[in-house]
């Protein structure tokens, strides 16, 4: 019983990882098969098709993501403190899992016609969640917030967009200066 469960883990890995790396568009299920050492008939086991199983390695990617960013944000710390232990954690869980993420990432777009998650584990609703109640605070001016929302995670999200084509090295002090400047974007500075 144990073979089927780790034969499945072994091609999401594989998938996860060309996904990351060629795209959805340019990966193969023969790539995948190939990758995980198993047969294309492995793959159809699991999942009806390569955009299925991409749907579905995203949709519970996302979801593990977003359950652990959740309590950073929605923690009882003033919103300085939230903001920054977010930003570092999504700095962490790059750097420790690099192609999950470049898939998390990259890959949203393929699939328009798809609700990404419900709004509590969506991270744009959340990012504008934790927007909303920093206003409702006092903690940053008010405005909209799914504007502010939308600017700081361009100003997270942009510079692993740049490291993963190979334009920028994520380093510490890069993180440090991320949070800084999320802080001011936000008037929390």
């Amino acid at each position: 019983m144990a073979r089927p469960v780790s034969k499945k883990r072994a091609i999401e890995a594989a998938a996860i990882k060309l996904f990351a790396r060629k795209g959805l568009a340019a990966t193969t299920l023969k790539d995948i098969a190939r990758e995980a050492g198993a047969t294309e008939g492995a793959l159809y086991r699991h999942y009806q098709s390569k955009d299925d199983m991409a749907w579905q390695l995203f949709s519970e990617e996302l979801k593990a993501f977003a359950e652990l960013l959740s309590p950073l944000l929605e923690s009882s710390q003033p919103f300085p403190v939230r903001l920054a232990a977010a930003i570092r954690f999504i700095y962490d869980y790059f750097r420790g899992q690099p192609d999950v993420f470049a898939f998390i990432l990259l890959t949203q777009h393929n699939f328009p016609g798809q609700k990404l998650l419900d709004e509590f584990t969506n991270p744009n609703d959340m990012a504008i969640r934790f927007m909303r109640r920093a206003m409702e605070e006092g903690a940053v001016a008010a405005g909209d917030p799914v504007l502010q929302s939308a600017l700081i995670m361009g100003a997270v999200l942009q510079p692993l967009v740049m490291q993963r084509y190979g334009r920028l090295v994520v380093c510490e002090t890069m993180v440090e200066e991320v949070v800084t400047a999320c802080l001011r974007l936000t008037g929390a500075a």
